[in-house]
């Protein structure tokens, strides 16, 4: 006789995230009735068609008839079956997804909210929200850091940090269209404005903060994704500023020791709280000087839980919802702040908030306050707020 948590049926499809481009979606259906559905952007990979066929003739058949609460085992079925056909390089997001809807099925068959089925029935602490206000561009324009992101530390309230980050990127865009740039939207929702520099976006968004009348420093914070893998040529052992050098019409490539001291000036001049991918992930030796200079003052935040103080992660990066839940507990082990993020490709799906609430994430990363990708997680968070409203949440 099946248990009510049985799975009854899994099936895979393609679909469309942010950019268009192919996803892939799992949908689980347990004996009691109860579903989940769960969707993971493939890029332009496209494997899509692939993917859902794998989903549908492989995966599927793996996990069928299994208890849904029994994530941890469900999700090593998947990740050996995913093995022993060669499907694990890079990650295989067929069986994130399924494993992704499993959960949420398991959820709503115990008739529980995903978040509470993941992290006890204990009010969660609700998590400071990162916003990302000017992404890098692609081409000749925009910057050559991947993006900067406010942090509205001074708020009383998740929701209230919300309406701060939606207040100042208004704000911003008013205060860039009258400069004369470019108010389009770039990868995670971030204005693309063609600047010269960082420190002159930094400054714009400094302007931001004033007239929309919040203290830098005191009510907001900034956070820096360098991306740096990407600046860095290892040829020439150098990050290669290509944009700054083009708009200054002077070759700007930093050497290790420039770039720490390029990051000490912003952190002096600007009020930096988090930097991430500060520099080549390959340079323990730097990312080691850079963080015994400014751990005091900085978060520095890393995905490899080496020379850092701040782990991000990311569901496409665990691989499944197990693989996320240990590398929180590994990060909380090391006494590293969590940071739930997105990925830079996206659909709607919102399981994050969920995750980022379940494991008490000290902030949440998901793109600006725009675009629906980005939305649907902070505004996920908005509904678990006002479930918890009235108990501890910051």
């Amino acid at each position: 006789m099946l248990n009510q948590l049985d799975i009854i049926e899994a099936t895979g499809r393609t679909v469309r995230d942010s950019w268009g481009y192919p996803g892939i979606e799992a949908e689980v259906v347990l004996e009691n009735g109860a579903h989940g559905r769960a969707t993971v952007s493939l890029g332009n990979t496209g494997r899509a068609e692939e993917l859902a066929g794998i989903v549908n003739d492989l995966l599927s058949e793996i996990i069928l008839f299994e208890d849904a609460s029994d994530q941890g085992g469900i999700d090593r079925r998947l990740q050996q079956a995913s093995k022993e056909n060669g499907m694990e390089k890079n990650g295989n997001p067929g069986v994130l997804a399924l494993s992704m809807a499993v959960a949420r099925a398991a959820g709503a068959g115990l008739r529980l909210p995903l978040y509470r089925y993941l992290g006890g029935t204990s009010a969660p602490v609700m998590p400071v929200p990162m916003m990302t206000m000017i992404s890098g561009g692609t081409g000749d324009k925009g910057l050559d850091f991947h993006e900067i992101m406010i942090v509205p530390q001074g708020a009383s309230s998740y929701s209230e940090g919300l309406r701060m980050g939606v207040e100042i990127y208004q704000t911003l865009k008013r205060l860039l269209s009258m400069s004369g740039y470019s108010t389009s939207t770039g990868e995670g929702g971030g204005f693309v404005p063609d600047m010269k520099n960082s420190e002159e976006a930094l400054h714009y968004l400094m302007d931001s903060f004033k007239l929309t009348g919040y203290k830098p420093g005191t009510d907001v914070l900034v956070a820096i994704n360098g991306n740096a893998d990407r600046l860095y040529v290892k040829e020439d052992g150098t990050y290669n500023f290509l944009k700054e050098s083009k708009k200054g019409g002077i070759s700007v490539n930093r050497e290790q020791k420039d770039m720490i001291a390029y990051y000490m000036r912003l952190a002096d001049g600007f009020p930096i709280c988090a930097l991430m991918n500060g520099l080549w992930k390959e340079d323990l030796e730097g990312r080691k000087q850079m963080l015994e200079l400014l751990e005091h003052r900085t978060l520095m935040v890393s995905d490899d839980f080496t020379e850092s103080n701040a782990t991000i992660i990311r569901m496409e990066q665990a691989g499944t919802v197990t693989g996320a839940l240990e590398l929180v507990e590994k990060a909380r082990k090391a006494g590293h702040k969590v940071i739930i993020a997105n990925d830079v490709r996206d659909t709607e799906e919102s399981f994050l908030a969920d995750m980022a609430a379940a494991v008490r994430a000290d902030y949440v990363k998901g793109g600006a306050p725009c675009r629906g990708e980005c939305t649907a997680k902070y505004n996920e968070l908005l509904r678990i707020e006002e479930f918890y409203r009235g108990k501890r949440i910051c």
